[in-house]
């Protein structure tokens, strides 16, 4: 199904998630240009920098947006929402772990982080996105749109960050 113009910027956003899931996940990159570290630690400063720039407030978006319009309009909307923000927190404590300890254990760490996103993300596009499309009526969306266009800016995509300064 085609993304509805109003949730575009959040499935941009999961697409760039998705990226710095898959370096993760595999430690390294299969894109050509990419500019994934191959280092462990250096990509817990890349990913820490991320959820930063672009998960925090995409995180934001959703929770203070998505996330109540679709609560309450979709059938089965409050136990979906709750999930997703269980996951939500779950990916913030991982981040945080990961900045309090960024030495230990990263090769569980990382992949695990990186499995969590992209099952979450899955969700998002494939479960949450495709009911609000199916249930919701185009104006809702489009007023879900007006308002995460109001939001402040993100940071750069994960293909346009530099790489960080930090690390190994």
């Amino acid at each position: 199904m085609k993304r509805h113009p109003g949730l575009i910027p959040l499935s941009h956003d999961h697409h760039d998630a998705l990226v710095v899931a898959q370096g993760l996940i595999r430690g390294d990159s299969t894109a050509p240009r990419s500019d994934w570290p191959t280092s462990r630690p250096a990509q817990v400063d890349r990913v820490v920098m991320f959820f930063a720039d672009t998960l925090r407030p995409h995180f934001d978006a959703e929770e203070t947006v998505v996330f109540p319009a679709a609560a309450q309009c979709l059938t089965g909307g409050d136990t979906l929402i709750r999930d997703l923000l269980a996951e939500h927190a779950q990916i913030r404590a991982l981040i945080f772990d990961l900045q309090r300890d960024p030495g230990r254990d990263l090769e569980i760490r990382l992949p695990a982080l990186g499995q969590l996103l992209v099952s979450h993300i899955r969700t998002e596009e494939r479960v949450l996105f495709e009911t609000m499309q199916r249930e919701m009526a185009g104006a809702a969306l489009a007023t879900i749109g007006l308002h995460l266009a109001g939001l402040p800016p993100r940071g750069p995509s994960c293909r346009l960050a530099p790489a960080p300064t930090t690390g190994a």
